[in-house]
This record gives C-alpha cells, structure tokens and sequence, in this order.
C-alpha cells in the first residue's frame, strides 16, 4: 500500500499549517504577513530550524521552554517540537506532546492539527484503532493540502481495518484532483483485487491509470499512472483476460521504471493467445535491459521459449545458452554481495557519500554506489521497512557524531572556566584597591552639608549662594571693589555709579532666578541621596557576587565533569542501538540477496532443463 506523496517537508507543513489563519510559513521569523516573533529566542530556534539544523533546533526549543524564553508561542512552540520529535523517529515521545496540547488548548485550529499528525503517527506506527479515534475527532475544515491527505490516511485506515465499502463510500464522494486522491484510490484498487473484486478493483485503477495530469505533480503522476496500469495488466492476465490486460499495459510509458513489468505483461498477453512473434518484440527489447530486474531475467526465458513454440530451436538454443551465462555470472555476483553485506561493508558502503547533516525524516537515499554488490540493492532500498531503517541508522549515526562533538566542547568549556577564573583572580587586586577608596560615610557627611546650606539658604533669602559660580566670583568682585581706600574719593564717582549699576543688576538676575535654583537644588540633592544610596547597594550586591564566585565555578567545574561519564555513557548506548539496527538491515539485505539468488538458481535451473529438452529435440531430428 502506498503511503501517498511527500510534496513538502513534514515540518514545514506542523509550522506552516499552524499559521494558515494568520501568515505564511516565511512571517514567523521575519513577519511578512504582520506576525512578528515576540520572544528572539523562538526566532533563533526557527533560524536553525530553516537551516534544516533539526537537532540544535529541537535542543535550543527545549531549554528555551525550561528557562521561559518563548512564552509568547507556546503553542506553535509545542507544534514545532512535535515535528521536530518525529523528524528524529521520536513517534512515542510525538504522540505524547500532541496529546498534551490537545488536553491544553481550547483553540479549533491547534486542536485540528493537533488530532491530524497525531492520527498520522499513529497510523504510521500501526495503532490503526488509535489512528480513526483521531482522525475522526477532527471537527472543523483544515487547509486543502492537509485535509486532502486527511482523507487519504482516513481511507487507508479503513482498508487497514477490512472496512472496503466504508473507504468507498469515503472515496466516492471525493472527486478533488489531487495526488492524495489518486493515492487513495489506488491503495483501495489494489486491496479490492488481492481479494478477489476484480471488477470493483478495475474501476479504480483504470480511473488512476487514466488520471490527467497535474502540471503541479507531473513524474509523480505519470509514474502512479504507471503502476496503476501494471497493476491492472496483470490482474487480467492472472483472471486470463489477456484482450482487457494488452491495451491497459500498453499504456504504460516505455521509458517509466515500470516498463519493464509492462512488456513482460504484453509479451505474456500475446503468448498466451499463442501469437509467439508478436510475444518475441516486447520480450526481446526486454532482455537487452538491465539485468537485474527480474522482469529482464525473466525475459531470459521467455525469447527461447518463444522461440522454442515457434519450432526455431537453434535460435533457442543459443539464447537460452546465453540466459545461463548470464544466470551464472549474477549468481556470482550476489555470492560477493552476500558476503559483503554479512561483514558490515555493504551497508557503510550505502552512507559513504552521505551528508550527515542532511537529518529529519524528509532525507532519501538518491543514490548508490558504482559497484556490483550496490547494484542488487534497488529493490531492497525500495522497501520502507529497509529505508525506515537505514534512516533510523544515520539518525544514530548522526547523534553519535553531535555526542562525540559536545565531548570535545567539554574541553573548551574547561578552558573557558579556567581563563574566567584567572581573569578575576588578576582583575580582583584592583578592584579591592578602588572599592577600598569609596567612602560612603563621607559622601553622606557632604550631602548633608550640601543639604543644611541649600536649607539655609531658602530660609534667609540668600540669592548669592545659590547663584551659578560665575555670577557669584562676580558678586564678590563688586563687592571687594567697596573695600577700596580711594573708593569714596571725588575721582571714583564715576567708578562707584558703574559699580552701583553693575551690582543691582546682577542682584536683580539673582532673584529672579532664585526661586528656579532652589528647585533644582532640592531636585539635585533628592537624586545624589538616591545615586549614594543605590551604589551602596550595588556595593553590596557586588560583595554577595564576588563571595559567590567560588562556589559558581566550583558548580559549573562539578557539572563539565559530570557530563563526560554521561556523553560517554549515552555513546554506549547508541552504539548498542546502531549494531541492533545495523544487524537488522544486513539480515533485510541479505534476505533480499538470497531471495534473488533463489529466484536465479531456479531460472538456472529451467534453463538447464529447457536446454537439454531443446538438444533433445534436435538430436530426434537429426537421426
């Protein structure tokens, strides 16, 4: 059963989804729809999440939450990490956080959501009951590309369960020209003929074989078209409706990875209404295809066989001599593979060109190495099992590497403490030596000098002591200038006029602004007590710190030094992990191996036994 497309990342779509109703995917980091991000710590979360960085991404999420750094989107919070958690495999720990915010919010959109990737988990973890409960507990419409697939794993729940005429009723009323839609009836076309409804089964792969093509999904169309037809073809030929199968497979594309499987079919179909010579044009371009699919190996047989009912037994001869070349050479080769897959070396062989930073369940293996044991691997890479596997295995893989990196940080946050320490042990001399020369008291004594003066001075009208500097040195010199001896003779009346002028000028200044400087001083004086009062708590506050620094370092030193045992600890664990996964996949590799070999000695075999009835037969004619 196909699980349907993968047209966007997983996690792009829990964040995306959440913020259908308010922004685009790209607002919640940069608000380009008019939602910003309120908390820089969320923001810093979504960077590495948009790097594809889902591991620091998952980390930072979690200890930004323990430290209440993202309190202003905790749901959409909780969505993320939930993503994040299946994009590591971590289905348990997905499921339980879903069901945490569906116990949480009260707001249709996030609970939507919220029932639909915890029904997809589910379902793919295989808790079928589970997944409808969820499903169906969706009350309310979601964006088109989630409510498509919505249907489509609905459907696929209901044929999980044997309930056929429910997922058709389901489908039937769905007519919406999407891949989801072709998906699911193609899953339930296939389920109706393994159980024997051919005729219910035809109508839904003919209609996806016959599906137009949407230009948004044009390969992966053409390709489910496809198999559709494949599916269809060989059905009627096993129900011996060999006029229904020959046009159904001859609408596959001849260049499309199920080609090969369509010219078998074709081939099949003209043979078995006893046309050899039309059965020989598919099956001889057949078998000049790769090897190794076992619609060419197959193909070996079916040209000398052809051959053979057309009387032409020279022509089979040879090519059945030639299939057992051939047989005997990728019986040799998978011999190799086999032993390569036992000791390890196939399966690194896999990764060796692999990005380890690449992680998340959106990652695929696009390719395989240029050798003979790689070469049998296609249809065993094709299996999910052995892909979820391999997949779980780099994941592993990938968290080894983030341990073994942090590990080597230990030693780096060892040195970082260490020049900490020594930079206050060299910076501390000094500030005892300036915190020595604060004096506190005599601050005080000064400001309650400069308090009583400014007192005084509004209870006696003093306008003088109040004035700025310039205009009190001025003051005086007036002043001074009475204390002349010559100052009262007849030649300084002009001086003493001028004078007189000058000085009632300047007291006439003084008390205009007399009553504005007394504000300010009061203002002034207000804030040096409240400044003397606050550095004697910084001081304070200072003392407390500089006590606490030895015990701080001695934690932080206590706690680097615990985390090496426990990196080392965990490394132990995953190494467990990855020799069970590794195991796994060598025996899926090596069943897959065997299988083929099997599948070889027996077309070796009726070879053999067709070549010597072949020599037979021209042994009788000869005599």
């Amino acid at each position: 059963m196909l699980p349907g497309p993968r047209a966007n990342p997983f996690l792009a779509r829990i964040v995306a989804g959440f913020f259908v109703a308010t922004a685009p995917l790209l607002a919640i980091a940069a608000a380009a729809d008019g939602m910003t991000v309120k908390d820089p710590h969320y923001g810093e979360v979504l960077f590495q999440f948009y790097k594809q960085d889902y591991f620091t991404a998952l980390t930072h999420l979690e200890a930004y939450r323990q430290k209440d750094r993202i309190n202003h989107h905790l749901p959409e919070a909780g969505l993320l990490e939930g993503g994040l958690l299946l994009s590591w495999g971590q289905h348990e720990e997905a499921g339980k956080l879903f069901e945490t915010l569906l116990a949480n919010s009260s707001e249709p959109a996030v609970r939507n959501r919220a029932w639909f990737y915890l029904g997809k988990v589910r379902l793919q973890r295989g808790y079928i009951d589970a997944a409808e409960k969820a499903l169906t507990s969706i009350d309310g419409p979601l964006p088109d590309d989630l409510e498509a697939e919505r249907y489509n794993l609905l459907a696929r729940v209901y044929m999980e369960q044997g309930r056929f005429s429910d997922a058709v009723q389901l489908l039937s009323g769905w007519d919406a020209p999407t891949l989801w839609a072709v998906y699911a009836r193609y899953n339930l076309g296939v389920a109706f003929v393994r159980m024997g409804e051919l005729e219910a089964g035809a109508a839904l792969l003919d209609k996806v074989g016959t599906t137009p093509i949407l230009p948004e999904a044009r390969e992966e169309l053409l390709s489910l078209r496809d198999r559709a037809n494949v599916a269809l073809g060989f059905a009627y030929l096993q129900a011996d409706m060999q006029g229904e199968s020959k046009p159904v497979l001859q609408r596959v594309r001849l260049t499309g990875p199920f080609s090969n499987k369509a010219l078998l079919g074709v081939g099949w179909a003209d043979s078995n209404n006893n046309d050899f010579r039309r059965a020989l044009v598919p099956w001889l371009e057949l078998s000049e295809r790769e090897q190794l699919d076992s619609a060419v190996q197959e193909s070996l047989l079916a040209v000398p066989y052809a051959f053979s009912r057309l009387n032409a037994d020279p022509q089979a001869a040879q090519f059945y001599a030639q299939a057992l070349q051939i047989f005997d050479a990728e019986i040799q080769r998978l011999d190799s593979a086999i032993a390569d897959a036992g000791n390890g070396h196939l399966l690194n062989t896999l990764l060796t060109d692999d990005d380890p930073n690449v992680a998340g369940w959106t990652w695929q293996l696009t390719s395989l190495p240029d050798d003979d044991g790689s070469r049998f691997l296609y249809f065993t890479i094709a299996d999910q099992r052995f892909h979820e596997g391999l997949r779980s295995y780099r994941d592993l893989i990938a968290l080894n590497a983030h341990l073994a990196n942090w590990k080597e940080k230990l030693n780096t946050f060892d040195d970082m403490l260490a020049t900490r320490v020594q930079a206050y042990d060299e910076r501390q001399p000094l500030i005892d030596k300036r915190l020595a020369d604060v004096d506190f008291d005599a601050m005080h004594t000064r400001y309650a000098a400069l308090a009583e003066q400014s007192r005084v001075a509004r209870q006696e009208h003093d306008v003088v002591s109040l004035a700025p500097a310039e205009e009190q040195a001025q003051w005086q010199r007036l002043v001074a200038m009475e204390q002349n001896p010559a100052w009262n003779l007849p030649a300084s009346r002009a001086l003493r006029e001028k004078q007189r002028v000058l000085k009632g000028l300047l007291q006439w200044n003084m008390e205009r602004e007399f009553r504005v400087r007394a504000w300010r001083q009061d203002r002034n004086l207000a804030q040096l007590e409240s400044q003397i009062e606050i550095a004697r708590q910084q001081l304070s506050g200072l003392d407390a710190a500089t006590a606490s620094i030895p015990a701080t370092v001695n934690t932080l030193s206590a706690r680097i030094a615990s985390l090496e045992p426990r990196i080392d600890m965990l490394q132990g664990q995953l190494r467990v992990a990855m020799d069970v996964h590794a195991n796994y996949l060598q025996r899926l590799v090596e069943t897959e191996l065997r299988g083929q070999k099997e599948r070889l000695l027996a077309y070796r075999a009726q070879a053999r036994f067709a070549l010597a009835s072949v020599f037979d037969r021209m042994s009788a004619r000869n005599q």
